[in-house]
């Protein structure tokens, strides 16, 4: 009998992107990068088994802070434990990391934070179907 667990792992990756804003940088530029970043990440992430696969169940959300990028998503799975669960969401964040890499930026930090999924949906359904 399975004794896994559903989780929900809130995963954020920090990355620092090639460009300080100085020297002969445009600044205009900017917008265009950001937009070519996220573009990159999606790809990369779509293209990927795991990651493009049904593992990620929240929209990929991107905070700008200068040359940081925060990734934000829910990355679910099933797991004997939470450090299991946030394990495999940061290995499959490494499993891409020299695919994201290309666009010339470096990841700085992998933080994940797991917890029980809420299955109250499938308790009522199985209720509703068995009686």
């Amino acid at each position: 009998m399975d004794k896994g667990i559903d989780y929900d792992v809130q995963t954020t990756v920090i990355f620092k992107l090639d460009f300080d804003g100085s020297g002969n940088f445009n600044v205009l530029l900017i917008p265009d990068i950001q937009n070519q970043f996220v573009n990159h990440v999606k790809e990369v992430y779509e293209k990927d088994e795991t990651l493009g696969g049904g593992y990620v169940s929240s929209d990929l959300d991107f905070y700008f802070d200068g040359c940081l990028v925060r990734l934000e998503y829910t990355f679910q799975c099933h797991d004997e434990n939470e450090a299991e669960a946030k394990s495999f969401s940061t290995y499959s964040v490494q499993c891409v990391q020299e695919a994201l890499e290309e666009f010339g930026c470096k990841i700085r930090k992998i933080e994940c934070k797991a917890e029980e999924s809420d299955m109250m949906w499938l308790d009522r359904l199985e209720d509703a179907i068995f009686g």
